[in-house]
């Protein structure tokens, strides 16, 4: 087993971030279409994701895979293809889940939940690929 690297640790947070931001900025575009639960939704997934970048970072004991390298790489990925995703989706359940999915995602990486991060991830991934 394999701790995360500071490096592979600023990465994911900053992933979490920008994923944030992209939520945020969804939120603002489509402002109008959104119902008071769906703009609650969203406020819970950014403050969710700055809580769990926050978390990872100040960790004393950092996460630990088998190949914690190639753990961090698809996480940052994930989260990468989901925030770009977000600019061009025209389907707001999607995109709602794109977020819930992540938020999902990063919760497994808190806790090194290898199972959950492989489901969240498979899930990401074939809700991106409906998308296209």
């Amino acid at each position: 087993m394999e701790d995360f690297t500071p490096e592979h640790i600023v990465g994911i947070a900053n992933g979490y971030r920008n994923m944030a931001r992209a939520l945020n900025e969804l939120q603002v575009r489509r402002w109008p279409e959104l119902t008071h639960e769906q703009h609650l939704d969203l406020n819970a997934y950014q403050n969710s994701l700055l809580n769990r970048a926050q978390d990872i970072q100040t960790l004393t004991v950092r996460p630990a895979f088998d190949k914690a390298a190639d753990m961090a790489a698809a996480i940052r990925e994930a989260t990468h293809v989901a925030q770009a995703s977000l600019k061009h989706t025209r389907n707001l359940t999607i995109a709602l889940n794109i977020g819930a999915i992540t938020v999902a995602l990063a919760s497994y990486v808190a806790r090194a939940n290898l199972r959950g991060i492989e489901t969240a991830l498979r899930e990401l991934g074939e809700l991106l690929v409906s998308e296209d």
